[in-house]
C-alpha cells in the first residue's frame, strides 16, 4: 500500500502516529532515508494514514504579517545558540506558562528525536541546529494531542514538513497550541551523521573510549558551521584545539567533509530538492532562521551595536502567532527585537523562495554510498572541493599576512 508517493514523502511519521492498529513503521531504503512500511497483514484500509499525510491534504500557508531581527544580549546564555537565541527564549516563555515544548534533542545513541520538556533544566538540550533529519517517533503527535485536549499550552518547534504533519494528524486548531517552523535548508539522513560519527571514532584514538553527549554544527562559541562533538562536562572533543601549524594549513575546515556535504546539497534526502515548504507563505504560526541579508540595504548596524550575522528573523505567520510572540518579548527583558521588512530577508534565498538546487555530485554520491558506506563516499566525491577550500583558505591567510604594501610591489594588490 502506498500511502503516497515516495518522491514527496518527508518521513514526517503523520501516517505512523495515525494508524490505530500499529501496522505502520519506518524503514530505511538501500540509501538510508526513511519511508513508511505498512505490514498488509494488520491493516485493516480504513485510509486514516492516507488522510493524514500532508502530501495527500491541500495545506493552509499564511504570508507573514510582521518580520522582525530578533537576538538575546544573554550572550551566556546563548552560546550554543546557532543564532540569536530566539528558539530558547520561546520555549522558555512556554515553560512560564506551565507549557509543553516539543523540539529535537539526541538520546543516549545520538539519534536526534522529537521530544518534550516541562522544565527549563530539560529545554538546555534543545538548543544549538541539527542538521540531520530528526526523527517525530511513533507517538509524539498523540502525546501532543493528549497535552492539548487536557487544557495544557504545547509549544512545538520543527521543521516545516513536521509542523505539516502535526497538522494534518491533529485534523484542525487549537488555541493552546502554538507551531514554529524552522527556516529549512534540508535533511541528510540520520545515518549519514552516525556513520560519520563511526568513521571518527576509528581514525582519531583520542576519541576512543570518550563518550560524546552533544553534537553541534552551529554557535555563538567560534564553532560556527562545523561538526563538533562534546562529552556531558562541555568539553570539545572534536576537532581539538587549533594548533599555530593546523590554524595556518586550515586543517579543521579539512576534516569538515559532513558539513560540506550538507550545505552543498550533495547528501540531502530527495524530496527536499523539490520542497513544498519552501516558498513565503508559511505553514506555522511562527517561523524563525537566521536573517540574512540584515542591513544590506536598509541600514540596521551599528545603530545597534551589534554583528548582524548573529540576529535571527522572527516571521509572525498568524494572529495567534503574534499575540505569543509579542508577549514573550515583553517578559524578556534580554531580548532585542527590531521590526524589519519580509522583503529584506526574502532577498536572500533560497529556503524561503525555492528549495535547495541538488549537487552535480549528489548521484554519484549515492553510487559510491551503495558500494562504500557514507564516509567514504562523501570524501571521494568532495575530495577535491574540500581541497581546493583548503588551498584558498590558506592563500587567504598568507595574503593577510603580508603587508599591503609589499602586495601592491608584486603587483597583487591594486
Amino acid at each position: 500500500m502506498e500511502i503516497c508517493s515516495k518522491e514527496k514523502c518527508t518521513a514526517c511519521f503523520a501516517c505512523v502516529n495515525a494508524c490505530p492498529h500499529g501496522c505502520i513503521e519506518m524503514q530505511e531504503d538501500i540509501y538510508g532515508v526513511l519511508y513508511p512500511k505498512v505490514d498488509e497483514s494488520k491493516c485493516v484500509k480504513c485510509n486514516l494514514c492516507v488522510r493524514s499525510c500532508p502530501n495527500n491534504v491541500e495545506m493552509e500557508f499564511n504570508y507573514p504579517i510582521a518580520c522582525h531581527a530578533a537576538w538575546s544580549v544573554n550572550t551566556q546564555g546563548r552560546m550554543i545558540c546557532a543564532s540569536g537565541g530566539i528558539g530558547t527564549m520561546l520555549s522558555e516563555y512556554a515553560i512560564k506558562r506551565e507549557g509543553v515544548v516539543f523540539g529535537c534533542r539526541y538520546d543516549r545513541n545520538l539519534t536526534p528525536i522529537i521530544s518534550s520538556a516541562e522544565t527549563m533544566e530539560e529545554l538546555e538540550c534543545f538548543k544549538g541546529s541539527r542538521y540531520v533529519q530528526s526523527l517525530v517517533g511513533n507517538d509524539t503527535y498523540k502525546q501532543v494531542k493528549k497535552n492539548l485536549l487536557n487544557g495544557r499550552f504545547v509549544l512545538y518547534i520543527g521543521t516545516p514538513c513536521q509542523i505539516a504533519g502535526l497538522r494534518t494528524f491533529l485534523k484542525r486548531d487549537y488555541d493552546n497550541l502554538i507551531t514554529v517552523d524552522l527556516i529549512c535548508h534540508g535533511v541528510s539522513p540520520t545515518r549519514y551523521l552516525k556513520e560519520e560519527i563511526d568513521f571518527l571514532r576509528r581514525k582519531y584514538k583520542f576519541l576512543k573510549g570518550e563518550e560524546i553527549s552533544d553534537i553541534r554544527f552551529r554557535g555563538n562559541d567560534g564553532n560556527n558551521f562545523r561538526l563538533t562533538l562534546w562529552n556531558k562536562a562541555r568539553r570539545k572533543l572534536f576537532p581539538r584545539e587549533k594548533q599555530l601549524l593546523q590554524k595556518l594549513l586550515h586543517k579543521d575546515e579539512a576534516q569538515q567533509y559532513y558539513i560540506a556535504g550538507f550545505l552543498q546539497g550533495v547528501t540531502l534526502r530527495e524530496n527536499c530538492y523539490k520542497c513544498s515548504y519552501a516558498r513565503p507563505e508559511r505553514v506555522a504560526d511562527i517561523t524563525i532562521g537566521d536573517f540574512i541579508g540584515l542591513g544590506k540595504h536598509t541600514p540596521f548596524y551599528p545603530e545597534f551595536n551589534h554583528d548582524a550575522k548573529n540576529v535571527s528573523v522572527v516571521m509572525v505567520n498568524t494572529l495567534k502567532g503574534r499575540r505569543f510572540y509579542d508577549n514573550a518579548v515583553k517578559n524578556n527583558h534580554d531580548i532585542v527585537n527590531v521590526e524589519r521588512t519580509y522583503k529584506e530577508r526574502l532577498e536572500y534565498k533560497p529556503s524561503l523562495i525555492s528549495p535547495f538546487d541538488k549537487h552535480p555530485l549528489a548521484e554519484e554520491f549515492r553510487n559510491h554510498y551503495l558500494q562504500h558506506g557514507f564516509a567514504e563516499a562523501i570524501r571521494i566525491v568532495m575530495h577535491k572541493n574540500m581541497h581546493r577550500k583548503q588551498r584558498k583558505a590558506i592563500l587567504n591567510t598568507f595574503f593577510r599576512r603580508i603587508p599591503r604594501k609589499v602586495l601592491k610591489k608584486m603587483g597583487l594588490l591594486r
